[in-house]
């Protein structure tokens, strides 16, 4: 048996006694302090809501006047516990409760939780607990090493932006919120300029530089809301939602001037960061599928590139083609966006 809650030595451990029936419990109190527990009681229902919805609350152990789910008492604890809250709670009813409600209250195949018939010893009440704080202590593992693989998958190693499997997952669940919705939706799809020179004439580890610098500059730019992802060598993409075209404009151009004020450097070696970007928006029509909207960014993209690189092109839908950022007129932004403004 352990005589301590697992976990690290120094972590804060607080138990909550909660005893509605207003029974001694100094006993079970001392026998939990003396195993390293901070322990806190309350003697009415009103006092439990508040005791349990302190985050400081590690386990909790239940002295209930009823047994029945359908109580006002429980109404207002489950919410508090597990599996709703990550409280493991042990029950313990009085001495000949007709315990045939316990079974509802412990339902949950999720819910950590255990009950003990009375009278129980005090040695039995820490086991059980010991035993739901394992059980919690696993879980967390696994929820965390889940979450680790879950970012390991969707995250783009080199610089730390999703990548473009995950990128492409979100891109499909944007264009259909916009097609159902109308909110518009822009794309930016960026080129770091010369990335192949940055490898070839310096080294790998300098056009991995510009890399993870790109990626810094993309996420110092952009709102919580955005999505920036590395989607192929030295490519980028962004996704905008609830973004104009005009808006969208706006954050690539800002992009681009933070880019030029950038340098790599490492080992002697310097050199400027100049981006290429094209920019799209979808308003939830005229557009068959996500792949048709990543082609208007993709064109404005070339549009940038052939036309001296560094520079923003959009996709303008009244011409079918790319234009620079020099065209953008309230006119256009009237036939493209539905705005008056101009950039």
């Amino acid at each position: 048996m352990l005589t301590h809650p697992p976990g690290r030595a120094d972590e804060p451990r607080t138990l909550a006694i909660l005893n509605h029936r207003g029974e001694p419990v100094a006993e079970l109190r001392s026998w939990f302090q003396d195993r390293g527990w901070k322990v806190r009681t309350s003697k009415d229902l009103a006092g439990s809501v508040e005791l349990l919805d302190n985050k400081e609350v590690t386990a909790a152990l239940l002295l209930p006047l009823t047994l029945s789910d359908s109580t006002l008492e429980w109404d207002n604890l489950l919410p508090l516990l597990s599996p709703a809250r990550s409280i493991p709670w042990l029950l313990l009813p009085w001495e000949k409760a007709l315990t045939s409600g316990v079974g509802r209250l412990l339902r949950s195949r999720d819910a950590l939780a255990d009950w003990l018939p009375a009278p129980f010893s005090l040695p039995e009440a820490e086991a059980r607990l010991q035993n739901l704080l394992r059980m919690d202590h696993l879980m967390e593992a696994t929820r965390t090493r889940a979450a680790a693989l879950e970012s390991q998958l969707i995250t783009d190693h080199k610089t730390g932006l999703a990548n473009d499997r995950h990128f492409r997952k979100r891109l499909a669940e944007e264009f259909e919120r916009t097609h159902r919705h109308g909110a518009p939706l822009s794309l930016i799809l960026i080129d770091l300029d010369d990335f192949k020179s940055l490898n070839d004439r310096v080294s790998y580890e300098f056009g991995d530089l510009g890399l993870r610098t790109t990626g810094q500059v993309l996420r110092q730019s952009l709102r919580s809301i955005d999505l920036p992802a590395r989607i192929g060598g030295d490519e980028f993409g962004i996704l905008l939602p609830n973004t104009t075209l005009e808006e969208a404009m706006a954050v690539a151009q800002r992009i681009r001037i933070s880019a030029d004020q950038t340098i790599l450097e490492n080992e002697g070696h310097r050199a400027s960061l100049k981006l290429s970007q094209g920019v799209a928006v979808y308003q939830g029509h005229n557009l068959q599928d996500p792949t048709q909207f990543f082609l208007r960014a993709n064109e404005a993209l070339k549009a940038a590139k052939s036309g001296g690189k560094n520079q923003v092109c959009f996709y303008d839908p009244q011409r079918k083609a790319a234009s620079p950022t020099e065209t953008v007129d309230s006119a256009d932004e009237d036939e493209i966006t539905g705005s008056s403004q101009s950039t």
